[in-house]
């Protein structure tokens, strides 16, 4: 087994490409479940960032 160091964050009620403004639009279009959501998108950001100094 793998021991790894891992965190899953989840994001409550965003669909996929949340970070992408354009979603929206691309899901209405397609018929497909996109979204944009901003404070998923900013909060996702924000974890990406804090992981990235730990790590680099």
């Amino acid at each position: 087994m793998a021991e790894v160091d891992y965190q899953f964050i989840d994001y409550p009620g965003a669909k996929h490409a949340f970070t992408n403004p354009a979603a929206d639009v691309l899901g209405k279009k397609f018929g497909i479940p996109l979204a944009y959501n901003k404070e998923a998108d900013r909060n996702s950001w924000q974890a990406m960032q804090v992981f990235f100094k730990k790590i680099f």
